[in-house]
């Protein structure tokens, strides 16, 4: 019994900075050198006696996994991609992807903006369309009513200054 007492207490600090590092049990219990249940054994008697250390491991694991998660998601191939091209043109990607729809869509558009009943004219629309529309932000909806955003009113202003909705 004093041996595993021992054992334990030596565990425990192994424990405390595995979980610290934000490594799976699997790898802690590697290790350890023992199976992984008697490393989940040990967590549970540290978590019934209300151990502190395991109380700040765990606070400082979920830094340690938000960081990871942080830089990887900043590896991310589409990231590297929109960085590119923000500094070739000097727009984003979804900007670019936004006035590219417009342009696209830009006569039927025109014709929802030239329409008493903005909502009716969207409806008319194809679904596949209104669905595109909706995602790029240039429709939104607004209680039961469909209209067309106050950014892509502009774009459509700037782009054709002579025409009147």
């Amino acid at each position: 019994m004093l041996e595993n007492i021992i054992t334990r207490k030596k565990r425990r600090e192994i424990i405390l900075e595995g979980i610290m590092q934000d490594l799976k049990p699997s790898e802690i219990s590697a290790q350890l050198r023992v199976t992984r249940g008697v490393l989940m054994s040990d967590i549970k008697y540290m978590r019934i006696n209300g151990d502190i250390g395991l109380i700040q491991a765990e606070k400082t694991q979920v830094q340690v996994h938000e960081k990871k998660v942080s830089l990887t998601s900043k590896n991310m191939d589409y990231l590297k991609q929109n960085e590119k091209f923000l500094g070739m043109t000097g727009i984003t990607l979804q900007e670019q992807s936004f006035r590219n729809m417009i342009d696209f869509n830009k006569h039927e558009l025109l014709k929802i903006l030239k329409s008493k009943d903005q909502h009716a004219a969207i409806v008319k629309l194809p679904t596949s369309i209104q669905k595109t529309l909706r995602k790029n932000g240039i429709i939104i909806k607004r209680w039961q009513d469909n209209e067309i955003s106050e950014r892509a009113q502009e774009y459509l202003s700037i782009k054709n200054p002579m025409s009147e909705f």
